[in-house]
């Protein structure tokens, strides 16, 4: 699995509230539509992400527009969540 980076973006009504999250999370599976990735914590529905996906073999990452489509606890150990993230652009 791939590893990429993530930052959850402010909107104008929330600029009052501390600064973006950042974390890392890995890429479930990958379709035209979008990403399905594991991290530690849920993700809110309807959050717009600003995520680095990583080329394969390169040092680069594509930095995406992602919006949170749905999250769900995986299993029953430790905190772990799998979403589902929409390409924005």
């Amino acid at each position: 699995m791939l590893e990429v980076h993530a930052r959850s973006l402010l909107s104008d009504q929330t600029a009052s509230a501390p600064p973006p999250k950042e974390f890392d999370g890995r890429i479930h599976n990958l379709s035209n539509g979008g990403v399905c990735i594991l991290s530690s914590y849920p993700l809110q529905a309807a959050t717009f992400l600003c995520c680095d996906l990583p080329v394969l073999d390169a040092p680069v990452a594509i930095p995406t527009l992602m919006q949170v489509r749905w999250t769900a606890k995986r299993g029953n150990k430790s905190a772990s969540y799998i979403s589902g993230l929409q390409f924005v652009v």
